[in-house]
């Protein structure tokens, strides 16, 4: 029963690795032949348990397993010139990620030697303890690795993004750090002295792509706050804006928290926790680009998102106010012909809808609406 049980370990280690796989490439004949290993590495862990507790042979399981394991790989491989040049591509870069590809060089080279000892004639328990813990192993080899590249492939800020962390005539950006109890990013120092915000960058985006709506809602008058997230993952940061707000406690009038996507998210869970905490001042609102709060608010909240955006969850958005998740004061502003990227500098994002309006644009009335509705609050 012991090694029938180890026998799962690597089963669910593929699938994790998988369903990150699938996260990232979002292609259908790569989730169907996922599963399809998936169910055949388990019919074939059951048909062992059966074996051991009623010592009855299920050959249907077996049979499963033969038709299903080959298949499933099939359908993987398959799933890379299907998705085109954008696949190769992708597949490259993740094969030869440092230290990633080390790990799948490893779990090859298991997985090479777990075939060798299973083609040898059967030498015991001993040996089929061997063959499983070698395929643990490269299991857990090739999911480190997956997870490496899953956090390593993130949207880069553009030219156009880096240049706006410069100085200009009217806004001064300096780098945080040290001075914020490690809460790191760019402070945008504009004319206005009464207000501020902090922003949350979205899943997977460097957070310098955000800097040139920084810079406009700066030049508006409300300083500005953006914050680098580990691993690009706000919510591994979420209480970095209470760290900034705390280590500057005089500084202004009205402190906001806001947020792109999951990063908005992120904010909302922070302004959550600091109305639950008494101990901490409430933030004065929350500002969410594209995201959705998953718990009730009494924080005004402005949400801004575009009609062409298709990565927002809609479905979870408006059910956001059938549960009476949003407080008493909240404004909804949707942006014509925006999308879900451009309230950012970072491209396009795979799955977004097509803009009919340029991200100058977008930006712009994203940070007039900030601006007007911070300073109406």
């Amino acid at each position: 029963m012991g090694l029938a049980l180890v026998d799962l370990m690597p089963v669910l280690l593929f699938l994790m690795s998988g369903i990150i796989m699938y996260s990232m490439y979002r292609s259908p004949l790569l989730l169907a032949g996922v599963l399809a290993c998936f169910t055949g590495g388990l019919c074939k862990a059951i048909w062992k348990m059966i074996i051991v507790i009623s010592k009855k042979d299920c050959t249907g399981l077996t049979r499963a397993f033969h038709i299903l394991m080959p298949a499933g790989f099939v359908l993987m491989i398959l799933s890379v010139p299907a998705g085109g040049k954008a696949a190769f591509s992708g597949l490259w870069r993740s094969l030869t990620m440092m230290p990633a590809s080390i790990l799948f060089a490893a779990g090859f080279a298991l997985m090479c030697l777990m075939g060798y000892l299973g083609s040898r004639p059967d030498s015991g328990a001993g040996s089929d303890w061997t063959e499983e813990l070698i395929n643990t192993f490269a299991q857990l080899a090739v999911l480190v690795g997956v997870i490496i590249v899953y956090f390593g492939t993130y949207y880069h800020a553009d030219v156009y993004a880096l240049a706006a962390l410069e100085d200009t005539e009217t806004v001064a950006v300096s780098e945080i750090g040290a001075e914020n109890d490690g809460a790191n990013g760019w402070f945008f120092d504009g004319p206005g002295t009464d207000y501020s915000l902090v922003f949350y960058p979205g899943a997977k985006v460097e957070a310098a792509a955000y800097a040139p709506l920084m810079k406009d809602i700066s030049a508006g008058g409300i300083d500005c706050y953006l914050c680098e997230m580990p691993l690009n993952f706000a919510l591994l940061g979420k209480d970095a804006a209470e760290t900034i707000r705390s280590g500057n406690p005089e500084t202004y009038d009205k402190w906001y928290i806001g947020g792109h996507s999951l990063g908005g998210a992120a904010a909302a869970m922070a302004a959550d926790d600091a109305e639950e905490d008494s101990s901490a001042d409430s933030w004065d609102g929350l500002i969410l680009l594209a995201a959705y709060p998953t718990g009730e608010l009494s924080t005004p909240v402005l949400s801004i998102y575009g009609s062409e955006d298709e990565v927002l969850d809609h479905d979870r958005y408006n059910k956001t106010e059938s549960d009476g998740l949003w407080p008493a004061d909240f404004t909804e502003i949707i942006i014509a012909g925006g999308n879900h990227a451009q309230f950012g500098n970072y491209g396009e994002q795979k799955g977004d809808g097509r803009a009919t309006i340029t991200a100058d644009v977008q930006r712009n009335e994203t940070a007039e609406a900030i601006t007007g509705w911070s300073k109406r609050n």
